[in-house]
């Protein structure tokens, strides 16, 4: 009975014990190791969040500035829309960091959890086997009494009834001793199946804290991966910015050599209009002249109106005796300047206003008979094809 309670205590307090350090050890290195990769990831966290809004002034500024380029605003906006996308992805990742350290913190309570049962379970184990050895203790006693009494039952006939009362007192106190010895094995099988289990909780327990810390590794991996893209856009972005100041240099270097030469095309455009000018003060004005094989009464001065149904119907052409010419179009659109008549050609010059697509000088082709002119065709002549009747001066509009 000696050897049997060694047995069965020796190695389940050795086993517990064992185990009850393990799981503490490996609960404080995790947490130990948990807490660090946490602190360093929420300082490399806030030094990315410094950094992008660093990135984001930067951006900010650089758009109020004027005479930035298309294309490169356009870039430097796919840039930002990137930016955007490596923010999200680093705040995704935050976010799955933050689960995961939730998930560590109740692996860690169900460890505490399960330390205490195994105490409790240790306890109740330590109990059986005081109660075990106190029955045994018992159980030797009795046997000691029995061998008494079957001593006195030889020496002493007399004593044969009362030694059989004893014995059977004897007897019935073994079979109690027996029957709590059997409550008690059967209590301590049910003792250590708890623990067995508690070993078993305590084993996936660890087995979930190991899943974490690796799904905290891979957690950090992603994170390094972003930093590095963060950190390709902000050299792109760099290198833009240096674009965009290059071609900010050469638009101020070239923009003073854009205005000369706008400044001289404006004063060459006044001394041409000088030119102009003073070639058609020195060019004679001419006078119409009646064809030579026109009607001797007929002149090609007066004013002449489109009558027929039409585009140009309207279009009034005041020829004058001086050489001028007025000519009107029914949105009361004027022209005037100078003319010459001969006896197949007018030639409208020196015009001033403005009458559809019409350029001048024109010269037209021209038939003239007693009512009036008729214009041909020609590349140039934006009357051709119409029909100008005479009308009397007063029906002019």
């Amino acid at each position: 009975m000696s050897d049997l309670s060694k047995r069965l205590r020796e190695p389940l307090v050795l086993t517990v014990l064992i185990i009850a350090v393990a799981g503490w050890l490996a609960f404080f290195a995790m947490w130990i190791n948990s807490f660090g990769e946490a602190d360093r990831l929420s300082g490399e966290i806030t030094t990315l969040t410094a950094q992008r809004d660093e990135a984001n002034r930067v951006l900010d500024q650089r758009e109020q500035t004027d005479g930035s380029i298309e294309a490169l605003t356009t870039e430097l906006a796919a840039l930002e829309a990137q930016r955007t996308e490596a923010t999200a992805g680093l705040e995704t990742a935050t976010a799955t960091f933050q689960s995961r350290q939730d998930e560590l913190d109740t692996l860690t309570e169900t460890l505490a959890t399960r330390t205490e049962e195994a105490a409790t379970a240790e306890k109740a184990l330590a109990d059986a086997t005081t109660r075990t050895e106190e029955l045994a203790g018992r159980q030797a006693a009795l046997q000691t009494e029995i061998d008494s009494s079957e001593q006195q039952l030889n020496d002493v006939g007399t004593r044969l009834e009362d030694a059989r009362r004893q014995e059977q007192t004897a007897t019935a106190n073994l079979a109690q001793i027996a029957t709590e010895a059997a409550s008690a094995t059967a209590s301590l099988a049910e003792t250590q199946s708890q623990l067995q289990a508690a070993r078993s909780e305590l084993t996936t327990t660890q087995q979930q804290l190991a899943d974490a810390s690796a799904q905290t590794e891979a957690a950090g991996a992603q994170l390094a991966t972003l930093q590095s893209q963060v950190s390709e856009l902000e050299t792109r972005r760099d290198a833009l910015e240096r674009d965009v100041a290059g071609y900010e240099q050469q638009l101020a270097t070239l923009q003073p050599q854009v205005e000369e030469l706008t400044a001289n095309l404006a004063q060459r455009s006044s001394e041409l209009e000088a030119v102009e000018g003073e070639i058609a003060q020195a060019i004679p004005a001419p006078t119409a002249a009646a064809p030579s094989d026109a009607p001797a009464d007929m002149a090609a001065s007066g004013t002449y109106r489109v009558l027929a149904e039409g585009q140009g119907n309207g279009i009034s052409l005041a020829l004058s005796e001086d050489g001028s010419f007025d000519m009107q179009d029914r949105l009361s659109r004027t022209v005037s300047g100078r003319y010459t008549m001969s006896a197949d050609q007018l030639v409208l010059s020196d015009a001033t206003g403005r009458m559809g697509n019409a350029s001048f000088p024109m010269t037209c082709p021209v038939e003239q008979d007693e009512t009036g002119l008729s214009i041909g065709d020609a590349p140039d002549c934006a009357l051709s094809g119409l029909r100008f009747d005479r009308v009397e001066p007063e029906a002019t509009p």
